[in-house]
């Protein structure tokens, strides 16, 4: 869980990735379906994660994040063939829940088509419990913890 040295860890916990909106991203008009920037979001998650130590392999082996809470607001509808920015960040962390913001944008203009929080928790895969929040991630990022 904690293999990564805190020197080894980013100075900012987040991470920027590049989509491009498929048809299979898109209603009948063209439009990108309301789930589809849930996939989105999880892709970027997932992407943060590992570039802060987590590696998708670690999480299916013992512990793994599990959404607790959703909240986003469309604001403008993104279309079929926009390239897109999707970049989260590790906002906040407490002792087993933790926060990552995502704003998906236009990756040329910046404007902003949706926002995302979501609330996580780190759960032991056996048993379905809730477990600590990694320690690398307390002791390099103090000045996120809100407990």
């Amino acid at each position: 869980m904690n293999a990564h040295a805190n020197s080894e860890l980013p100075e900012h916990p987040e991470i920027s990735v590049p989509v491009k909106v498929y048809f299979f991203d898109t209603d009948a008009g063209g439009v990108v379906h309301n789930v589809a920037y849930l996939r989105m979001v999880e892709i970027a998650r997932s992407d943060l994660a590992e570039k802060l130590g987590w590696t998708l392999k670690a999480m299916s082996a013992d512990e793994c994040p599990v959404v607790a809470r959703t909240e986003i607001d469309y604001l403008k509808p993104a279309r079929l063939g926009d390239d897109l920015k999707v970049h989260s960040r590790l906002a906040g962390m407490e002792k087993i829940r933790f926060y990552i913001e995502t704003v998906i944008s236009n990756a040329a203009n910046g404007e902003v088509f949706c926002r995302c929080r979501q609330t996580m928790v780190t759960v032991q895969l056996g048993s379905g419990r809730p477990r600590s929040l990694r320690k690398d991630w307390r002791a390099r990022w103090p000045h996120l913890i809100d407990e």
